[in-house]
């Protein structure tokens, strides 16, 4: 059947899919809308109506598992739980900042049987919830300017290079250029693992010219010891990528 989108949040979705360029208003529209997911809160198991949730209250989610690892399922409506799930199940309407914020640590996917949804990894989550902010040379920062199609596709990057141990990005402007504001990525590499730059930038340049042809952004080595450029201001911020350890974890769900 074909997609018919049921709320302002999944016309938004849909309009993201067909032009990367209107995502802000989704990603806006996600934390704002009211998301569902599988699962209940002690005590208020038979729940029939709205209720608020004590803090340090327990909560029961279900997810689901991908390759070997978990997700948590969420969905946009109803309708898109009821594909995903055949038998009658217990859910709660969670708003989409609360949810996620709720669940943060672990990676998330928006309508897992549906054609339109998203999958994100939980750094894509954490730059959601905590975009970076100003800096203080000449940096501009905006929730719902941040480019999660440029952070996407350098995150899909990084997985695949155990050199990489983190990444950070700002928008800046330069003095001496007139262009718009575009992004400043920050890449830390671990020179143990055989750290290898020219064939990152390499890597980086053929993945963006696929997925993100014309995007404009410069990058940035981050040496900790030695800080040229702009590595402090890109070191204030959170970073939006981070390599995994064997004794790294997060939050679980039940």
């Amino acid at each position: 059947m074909p997609f018919i989108p049921e709320n302002e949040l999944e016309q938004a979705l849909v309009a993201a899919v067909k032009n990367p360029a209107t995502a802000s208003e989704f990603y806006r529209l996600l934390l704002e809308h009211d998301l569902l997911v599988l699962g209940t809160v002690e005590g208020k198991e038979d729940a029939t109506e709205k209720f608020t949730q004590a803090p340090g209250g327990k909560w029961n989610l279900v997810t689901g598992i991908k390759d070997g690892g978990r997700f948590l399922p969420v969905f946009s409506c109803l309708k898109r739980m009821q594909d995903y799930v055949k038998q009658e199940s217990k859910f709660l309407s969670i708003n989409g900042r609360a949810l996620l914020e709720l669940t943060r640590g672990a990676p998330v996917t928006l309508n897992p049987a549906s054609e339109y949804g998203k999958e994100f990894l939980a750094s894509q989550v954490a730059q959601l919830l905590d975009p970076p902010r100003p800096g203080d040379v000449r940096t501009i920062v905006g929730e719902a300017d941040y480019p999660m199609a440029l952070v996407e596709t350098l995150t899909t990057v990084f997985a695949a290079r155990p050199d990489i141990e983190a990444a950070w990005m700002i928008q800046v402007t330069f003095a001496d250029r007139t262009k718009q504001p575009h992004p400043l990525v920050g890449i830390e590499m671990d020179s143990s693992a055989g750290g290898d730059w020219p064939s990152l930038i390499q890597s980086i340049e053929a993945a963006a010219e696929g997925t993100i042809p014309g995007m404009v952004f410069d990058i940035q080595r981050i040496d900790r010891k030695t800080r040229i450029g702009l590595t402090d201001a890109l070191l204030q911020v959170a970073p939006f990528y981070q390599r995994r350890t064997r004794s790294s974890g997060g939050p679980t769900l039940n």
